[in-house]
């Protein structure tokens, strides 16, 4: 592959990844400004849920997953 072939391979990881933690980030903030906890419910068979419990540990596991692929990715310790 050529340089500019590698270039755009490049550019097209680091979109890749930051568009991954960005999702993370945005779910968490979404989750803080749209529904902040009692706020909603929703009603299972047997109980009833807090969708801002079951996002916001989601969302943080998430950014931090793919930060630290994006960590690895951009110091080259990637083994892709």
């Amino acid at each position: 592959m050529d340089r500019l072939g590698q270039k755009i391979v490049r550019l097209d990881d680091l979109l890749w990844h930051l568009s991954n933690v960005g999702v993370g980030v945005a779910v968490f903030v979404a989750t803080l400004l749209y529904a902040p906890p009692g706020s909603y419910s929703l009603n299972v068979v047997v109980f009833s849920i807090d969708p801002f419990y079951v996002l916001v540990p989601l969302s943080v596991v998430y950014t931090v997953w793919t930060g630290i692929d994006f960590w690895r990715w951009f110091s080259g310790s990637d083994s892709q």
